[in-house]
């Protein structure tokens, strides 16, 4: 029985096309387009970690098996001519990179020490997407019974929780999930599909059921129940809840200068910056048109 699912929405635009800013250096992500943040996906994982200052070992055999440009273009996990045959397109063991080895492969590495997110029950999945396109589905798949981390991802290692319907596009859809019951470590496998293109993206994202043992990252920005919420204007929602963590987050400083994707902590809440920015306090500044995005209230330092 496939999975209920309900969808959250979080209206955050971004007007980065709107801003010229010196200062910020011209990488991929300028064609690339998402991934899974929240719980994170092992690319955002190890980014996060920092790709010259990795701290899991799976992210530091990762930069090792394929180098560190794979982190900076965490959003370019990709098939540009995919058009719903994912399974032709990305090949068994090679899941993770999208069927991007030459790119990605250290995200393939089958290891059982791939920092996991723990999760029971319905699980918000927020996608960070730094271009927004109308989709035609996303589908979220988990390993099934048996499934072992220390082999090759495959096809057949999946079953299909949900798909979702056609949406408008969005810079941080949200989808919460009906996760079927499991034991210990498990990869939920994602799909985004756009209707205007035949592109279509893939994001891996480790969770561990039950409490099991789950390697982690001092510098992981990814929380136990992840829960996206959006008021009537849709226009200062946040990704979290109590269980949100500060642990390894930098507190905001006037005079440092973020980009896109850093996250800081402020008034004990934890934001993320959405492009260029120094000096700009995050509470005056975290509204849908503003450079930061409030996730949420967190705890530790």
């Amino acid at each position: 029985m496939k999975a209920q699912w309900f969808k959250t929405k979080t209206f955050k635009a971004a007007l980065i096309g709107c801003f010229s800013i010196a200062g910020i250096a011209a990488t991929n992500t300028a064609i690339a387009h998402g991934t899974i943040t929240s719980p994170a996906s092992r690319i955002w994982n190890c980014k996060e970690e920092g790709a010259e200052s990795l701290t899991s070992a799976a992210c530091i055999a990762a930069k090792a098996e394929s180098g560190s440009q794979q982190f900076y273009d965490w959003n370019g996990i990709r098939q540009g001519n995919a058009g719903g045959n994912h399974t032709s397109v990305v090949p068994d063991g090679e899941l993770c990179s999208g069927g991007d080895p030459n790119t990605f492969g250290g995200m393939d590495l089958a290891r059982n020490d791939w920092v996991a997110t723990p999760v029971n029950g319905n699980q918000t999945f927020t996608w960070y997407n730094s271009a927004a396109h109308a989709t035609a589905y996303y589908r979220y798949y988990i390993t099934k019974p048996g499934y072992d981390p220390l082999q090759p991802l495959t096809w057949d290692d999946l079953e299909l929780m949900v798909e979702t319907p056609p949406e408008a596009a969005e810079f941080y859809p949200s989808h919460t999930v009906s996760l079927p019951a499991r034991s210990g470590r498990h990869v939920v496998y994602a799909v985004w599909q756009r209707s205007d293109s035949p592109e279509a993206f893939y994001a891996c994202v480790d969770v561990m059921f039950n409490g099991g043992s789950s390697s982690s990252s001092s510098s992981s920005s990814s929380s136990s129940s992840s829960v996206s919420s959006s008021s009537s204007s849709s226009s200062s929602s946040s990704s979290s809840t109590d269980t949100n963590t500060c642990v390894g987050v930098p507190n905001w400083d006037a005079a440092d200068v973020y980009t896109q994707g850093d996250q800081v902590r402020y008034n004990n809440s934890r934001f993320e910056a959405k492009w260029w920015t120094r000096g700009d306090v995050p509470t005056d500044h975290d509204g849908q048109w503003e450079v930061w995005i409030n996730q949420g209230s967190c705890s530790g330092s």
